[in-house]
């Protein structure tokens, strides 16, 4: 999509516009900035970072079992960390912590290792709602004895960031900024820097726009893969479903506005918003 379609193209425009550092999608994209993940870490452990590697939607495959698509994975010294935004409380549960955790580890050690010497690993999970429940900012959690409350130095740390509690603190001003939509509202430069290459600079835009058109090619691919086996209509209906729901609960869009952005032919909305509403 050349930049002259994306500026012309005020559905782009908009859905760009409406962005936050709690989509998912948008967070990637901005931590592929070393640096900015960096500083984010060095926010909320609280510690120096030290960086040997990042990497913004690192995908994990389980041959023998379920698979993953992590938002951030950092190698820290010898360390890994891995970095979640959790909009929906489902996927926050703290199986799927460990679940990360237990795939990180099966990717990160090696033949006849040994065991002390396997790196430890961090979780971490910046939840839209205090999904503990505790009304804390921030929720540190180890694995520790039964009979004499002593830490069990397993090597595995998960920690829970509620987002909803904004305070005047770092942290505070941290989780404020991920909500923020406008660059300008946003506390810390590092990341307001950011934010504003993507949403006012001109070559920052057009890569937005060509990353939302691979979203939405990749959603019409799976379709037509899902077709093969369930026919060809049944499955472009059900990627273009499932794009739709991602307009819908990652960006606010309604209904007519995620059709409306996919450019949906009026003769199939019908369809669509049937589906929606039955």
């Amino acid at each position: 999509m050349s930049f002259l379609i994306c500026e012309n193209n005020t559905d782009y425009l908009d859905s760009i516009a409406r962005l936050r550092l709690m989509d998912d999608d948008f967070m990637r994209i901005v931590f592929k900035d070393e640096d900015v993940v960096r500083q984010f870490l060095e926010i909320i452990l609280e510690r120096s970072v030290d960086i040997i590697e990042c990497h913004a939607q690192y995908d994990i495959n389980n041959i023998l079992g379920r698979s993953i698509s992590i938002d951030v994975l950092v190698r820290d010294g010898d360390d890994y960390i891995n970095i979640e935004v959790q909009r929906d409380t489902k996927g926050a549960h703290p199986k799927r912590a460990r679940f990360h955790g237990s795939l990180i580890d099966a990717n990160t050690s090696f033949p006849n290792e040994q065991w002390d010497k396997l790196p430890n690993v961090i979780i971490i999970f910046i939840t839209e709602t205090d999904v503990l429940g505790y009304g804390l900012p921030i929720y540190h959690s180890h694995c520790r004895i039964d009979e004499n409350n002593q830490m069990f130095e397993e090597g595995r740390e998960i920690i829970y960031v509620n987002a909803s509690i904004q305070e005047d603190t770092a942290l505070g001003r941290l989780m404020h900024d991920m909500f923020c939509t406008d660059s300008r509202d946003i506390h810390y430069e590092f990341l307001r820097k950011r934010v504003n290459y993507y949403k006012e600079n001109e070559g920052g835009k057009q890569e937005m726009c060509e990353i939302w058109e691979e979203i939405r090619r990749k959603g019409l691919l799976e379709g037509e893969a899902i077709g093969e086996a369930r026919g060809k209509a049944i499955g472009e209906t059900y990627g273009m479903m499932k794009f739709i729901k991602k307009l819908m609960s990652k960006n606010g869009y309604t209904l007519e506005e995620a059709l409306d952005f996919l450019d949906i032919p009026e003769k199939e909305r019908s369809t669509y918003i049937e589906i929606f509403t039955s």
